[in-house]
């Protein structure tokens, strides 16, 4: 794929930067980093790996920028933001660490850490919380990772708040004191029409108390630079 790549663009016309950039960080890096926590842990020999990677991406490097194959890998990086490989794998091992600590009692992970993290989940027969501290100091892989990135956590996640659960919701419980006013931006004149419609709305939702109103904008922008850009701003009365 990385060889292919050189198809989309050239000297003179092609891909944006960015585009490229977008693009091998969705449809290349994925690919590559596919199941990279088997072998990808403290302690595991990973240097051939991580060599390939580096070279996948030190080739889509150069194909960015446009720039020599003798170029300094590392500068070329710089200026593309493109985080070296393996500094992005640790990045994404610290992720999916922290993850788990949002799994719910039922995933079946939680069976195999140990007693203080498996969320009272009975432990399977090979799981952390059945070694002793020997086992425990032979065994490498992905779960000793995650064992010592929960231990340096501090805060508590329910998976399953009842906030979160059907019918608890905003719209569920208050559905019929929230109204929805959209706006059309297709023209000109019905864009005008809709914020004299909106301006008299907002006006007559506060002489009403108790009562906020919530105003969100998802503009599309024509800018090469730049995509969408989106705000929202919330009054209370005179707030």
């Amino acid at each position: 794929m990385v060889k292919v790549m050189g198809m989309l663009r050239n000297s003179t016309r092609g891909l944006l930067l960015l585009q490229k950039c977008l693009f091998y960080y969705s449809c290349v890096v994925p690919i590559a980093t596919y199941g990279f926590r088997l072998w990808f842990f403290s302690g595991a020999p990973t240097k051939a790996q991580v060599s390939l990677l580096t070279a996948i991406q030190c080739k889509t490097a150069f194909w960015i920028l446009g720039t020599f194959c003798t170029s300094l890998t590392g500068g070329i990086e710089a200026l593309e933001s493109l985080i070296p490989i393996q500094l992005y794998l640790k990045k994404l091992v610290k992720w999916f660490c922290l993850r788990t600590a949002t799994f719910s009692s039922q995933h079946t992970l939680m069976s195999l850490l140990s007693a203080k993290h498996s969320k009272s989940t009975p432990p399977h027969p090979q799981s952390l919380a059945l070694l002793n501290d020997i086992q425990c100091t032979c065994l490498k892989g992905p779960l000793l990772d995650t064992k010592a990135s929960l231990l340096n956590l501090t805060e508590y996640f329910d998976p399953l708040h009842a906030e979160t659960t059907p019918d608890c919701r905003l719209l569920d419980s208050l559905l019929d004191r929230i109204s929805f006013y959209p706006c059309n931006h297709s023209s000109l004149r019905d864009y005008k029409t809709h914020l004299q419609s909106l301006d008299h709305l907002f006006f007559e939702a506060f002489s009403f108390s108790f009562t906020f109103v919530v105003v969100i904008d998802t503009s599309v922008i024509l800018s090469r630079y730049i995509q969408a850009v989106s705000a929202i701003h919330i009054w209370n009365l005179d707030q």
